[in-house]
């Protein structure tokens, strides 16, 4: 049975064989740090999958000289403080990868895309949950000929990190958040994506769903001047609308208004649609004998017919008028007194000749008077 290339053993090799020489005469440590030991733990995930290293900067790769090498890595390879990147190929895919890691505070962050691709896959770490600082800084022994001695080098590495569980847990997150994502459905001997783990499952649906999205344009500005704004938004001269006073119990006090002004319309002639003075001055409209209600030509107007009751509706308003008096109470039509006619009273008591009305619309009495019937004036 062939073994997981992601087995805590695979990965620790994989970190002894990628560890870079060490120069001649040099005093310094070969692995000094948490954070190079987190980034170098990274590396060697990758290349135990068959990523091969094409540089530190995408824009500037540096292939020959990482083939030449492999697997040790270039001694620059942490020159960078708190921040490391690595340049991938892998012969199963025409895209290339970058994966930087970076320290903030006490954890680490794994990023990694795809070039030509908008997705970022990243996982977080708290360091101190797999690394031990206890065991660090790692040096390469050196013998007395001035060769290397990388015997113990897997056993020193083992020791940097809590436990080989640690190990394994910290190989399953980058496989699961970044290799997947990555490389969805890669091939390699001893390596298999569970398709019951959900997690697996996932990162290839994300991988499929991204292979049929179109490539995203570019947002252009909008060639069109913005509209003018006579009343702009944000007028400060413009006061805020109180908020309206919820109903409650109680109703709040508010201010005096001796006017009215915010009182609601009564009824009666103020009410709405009436004027407060009637119908006084409509009649006045229409030309003579040819209103609809023509009091000295019934019939005749367009749109004529009898007088109605309750007087016309002239500038002068009358006794007829059932706005301002009541109106006659539905006597009968007079033609000596037409509905509001003026005349002046030429016999006592204000009545007019002939016995007609009175001027509120009532009969006389006794004669011209008033009096014992409807004559004329005596």
């Amino acid at each position: 049975m062939a073994t997981n290339p992601l087995s805590p053993s695979a990965v620790l090799q994989g970190m002894a064989d990628a560890l870079s020489t060490h120069a001649t005469g040099d005093t310094t440590s070969d692995l000094s740090s948490s954070h190079e030991a987190l980034a170098l733990f990274t590396h060697a995930c990758m290349t135990s999958l068959g990523f091969r290293l094409l540089g530190f900067d995408e824009e500037k790769l540096d292939e020959a000289r990482c083939r030449e090498l492999a697997p040790r890595l270039p001694p620059n390879w942490n020159a960078s403080f708190n921040t490391y990147a690595f340049v991938y190929a892998h012969q199963q895919s025409a895209l290339r990868f970058v994966t930087r890691i970076d320290r903030m505070g006490g954890k680490a962050e794994i990023r990694a895309l795809a070039i030509n691709d908008e997705r970022i896959a990243r996982v977080e770490a708290v360091i101190k949950d797999f690394v031990s600082n206890a065991a660090l800084p790692i040096r390469i022994n050196i013998r007395d000929d001035g060769s290397e001695d990388r015997s113990d080098l897997q056993q020193k590495l083992q020791e940097a990190f809590i436990s080989a569980s640690r190990v394994a847990d910290l190989a399953n997150l980058i496989k699961i958040n970044i290799i997947q994502k990555l490389l969805p459905s890669l091939q390699k001997e001893g390596y298999e994506e569970s398709p019951n783990d959900p997690d697996d499952r996932a990162a290839r649906d994300d991988a499929d769903a991204a292979g049929r999205r179109p490539p995203r344009q570019p947002v252009l500005p909008d060639p069109l001047p913005r509209p003018a704004q006579p009343y702009p938004f944000d007028d400060p001269l413009n006061p805020v609308p109180r908020n309206p006073v919820p109903a409650g119990d109680f109703p709040p006090p508010g201010f005096e208004d001796p006017l009215d002004l915010n009182r609601p319309l009564r009824g009666g002639p103020l009410a709405p649609g009436r004027s407060p003075f009637g119908n006084i001055g409509a009649d006045d409209l229409n030309p003579p004998g040819l209103g609809p209600h023509d009091p000295l030509r019934p019939g005749i107007g367009i749109g004529g017919g009898l007088p109605r009751p309750g007087g016309n509706r002239g500038m002068h308003p009358t006794f007829d008028d059932d706005t301002l008096f009541g109106g006659n109470g539905g006597a009968e039509f007079d033609p000596q007194v037409p509905p509001g006619a003026r005349y002046d009273p030429l016999g006592p008591g204000g009545v007019p000749r002939l016995g007609g009305r009175r001027p509120g619309g009532g009969s006389g009495g006794f004669g011209g008077f008033g009096g014992f019937g409807g004559g004329d004036i005596i």
